[in-house]
């Protein structure tokens, strides 16, 4: 079965994890870069310095120590600055530096989106811009041929790294999960940094977001230019993508059964995002024939008139918008139709598991010393290589239900660890366990949670986790659980008990 717009469905970056190329400098055994000379590239390309700090999802009421992370940024029409960094959303000061000098202005991010991620930075110095100029942004990309990645060095030196074109094809960014046109680039170059500028032919063919196998990753020009001429229009609605996941129909037997003809092709949509844009026309079983007009075939993919063979998620994003429509055949209960699918952009926060999290820490409460938060993947990161090493049912409930939001049960809340305190004696080993009631009530979000303490059964509250999940209950006393806040403050250097206490 292959599924695109999953959450599960690819390996993805945890947001406190950096993906490749983002932190680490040139090893000394890099291939040695020359120089650029042509001054319109260095007049086109600059260096960004950005400086953040993550939450600590361990402990939710405090930072994890600050960080800073160098990125090259394109120069593009109404000064601004263009980087594909995942750098972005937790930043606290943004610098820049150009053609190579040592002197720093501070920028401002006015736009980020991390679906791409792509993310737009002002400079309000008028002199900053003098000597800059936009580089051009190439469309269509080459398919094949030579080019070459550029960036500016800390010594203030524009590097210059051969390279040649790999593949064009459809891909995903540090912690996205929409599709996007994307260049695979083929260099010598390792440890290449974040944002990179790719060129060929005196042209911007794309920016680097990191390294898929032998090759390094480029969000492709085409993109590029679309979220700029957007965003300068003011009317960047995000990245639309389909919310679904399918199986390809090439054993003979299930496509006779389906009703497939000897020409057709397709494939069988399996899982429907209740947030996602196919939840607005398409059902669990369609076959899906066409995408506006382009026959798809029986594994996913379609001829793409530029680059040849393409995945077919890339039909719902490529220069298109949300709230654009897309004319989708299918082959539903034995009948041909073709319906109108509204695109939609499907943000991390309407996942039941979001993949990202920025702007903000974890929603927490703590309870008798029991830390109680919302499971997103930021938390799932905290266990390193978290899919393979994080608590097998956090991981089962990640792939089952980590984009299946109901309402209901917009949320999984867990219990994730707990501050010894006399108030929970025996305890203290429990963590990892997802919470199913609180006080007899369904627990699908930490507002229910909230509520559900703020009414207990008498003298105790009575805290129930997901049937085989051990312990399966835990009893706390009421009185001796509010007692034990002042103590638990002071012993463990917990500023807020609740997120939400101000």
């Amino acid at each position: 079965m292959a599924l695109f717009a999953l959450a599960g469905a690819h390996p993805v970056l945890a947001q406190s994890e950096v993906p490749q190329g983002e932190t680490t400098p040139a090893p000394a055994t890099a291939p040695a870069a020359s120089p650029v000379l042509n001054p319109d590239l260095r007049s086109g390309i600059v260096r960004v310095v950005v400086t953040g700090q993550e939450w600590n999802w361990k402990t939710p009421w405090a930072k994890e120590p600050p960080w800073t992370r160098p990125a090259t940024g394109l120069v593009v029409p109404g000064r601004r600055i263009l980087c594909a960094s995942t750098s972005f959303g937790n930043h606290l000061l943004v610098e820049v530096q150009k053609l190579g000098e040592d002197a720093r202005t501070p920028g401002r991010v006015t736009l980020n989106d991390p679906e791409g991620p792509l993310a737009l930075i002002e400079v309000d110095e008028p002199g900053f811009w003098e000597d800059l100029e936009p580089l051009p942004l190439a469309d269509p990309v080459p398919r094949d041929g030579e080019l070459s990645v550029l960036s500016w060095q800390a010594s203030g030196l524009l590097d210059s790294y051969p390279g040649t074109v790999r593949q064009v094809r459809a891909g995903r960014h540090g912690l996205s999960r929409t599709h996007l046109l994307t260049l695979d680039v083929a260099t010598g170059a390792d440890g290449l940094g974040s944002s990179e500028v790719v060129v060929a032919d005196g042209s911007v063919v794309g920016l680097i977001t990191g390294r898929t196998g032998n090759a390094w990753s480029a969000i492709a020009s085409p993109v590029l230019s679309h979220f700029v001429e957007e965003a300068a229009s003011g009317e960047w609605r995000g990245f639309p993508r389909g919310g679904f996941g399918w199986q390809n129909l090439t054993n003979p037997a299930l496509r006779e059964s389906l009703g497939l003809t000897e020409n057709e092709s397709g494939v069988r949509l399996v899982r429907v995002l209740p947030h996602g844009t196919a939840a607005t026309a398409l059902r669990v079983g369609d076959v899906i024939l066409e995408v506006a007009g382009v026959p798809i075939d029986s594994t996913g993919h379609y001829e793409h008139p530029l680059y040849g063979r393409m995945l077919f998620a890339l039909l719902f994003s490529d220069g298109r918008d949300p709230g654009d429509t897309v004319d989708v055949r299918i082959l539903r209960d034995g009948e041909r139709l073709k319906v109108a699918v509204p695109l939609r952009q499907i943000r991390a926060e309407a996942d039941k598991i979001p993949p990202y999290m920025y702007g903000h820490g974890p929603d927490y409460s703590v309870v008798g010393g029991l830390i109680f938060q919302e499971l997103t993947v930021p938390y799932l990161s905290t266990f390193g290589d978290w899919h393979r090493r994080g608590p097998p049912r956090l991981l089962i409930a990640y792939d089952r239900q980590g984009d299946m939001p109901s309402p209901e049960r917009p949320r999984i809340v867990l219990l994730s660890s707990v501050l010894p305190d006399a108030a929970n004696l025996g305890y203290e080993g429990v963590s990892d366990v997802i919470v199913e009631r609180v006080n007899g009530r369904t627990i699908g979000s930490m507002d229910d949670l909230r509520e559900a303490f703020a009414h207990p059964e008498g003298r105790f509250h009575i805290v129930e986790f997901l049937p085989g999940m051990a312990p399966e209950r835990l009893v706390l006393d009421v009185e001796e659980a509010k007692e034990s806040a002042e103590r638990i403050r002071t012993a463990y250097g917990v500023d807020r008990l609740d997120s939400e206490a101000r």
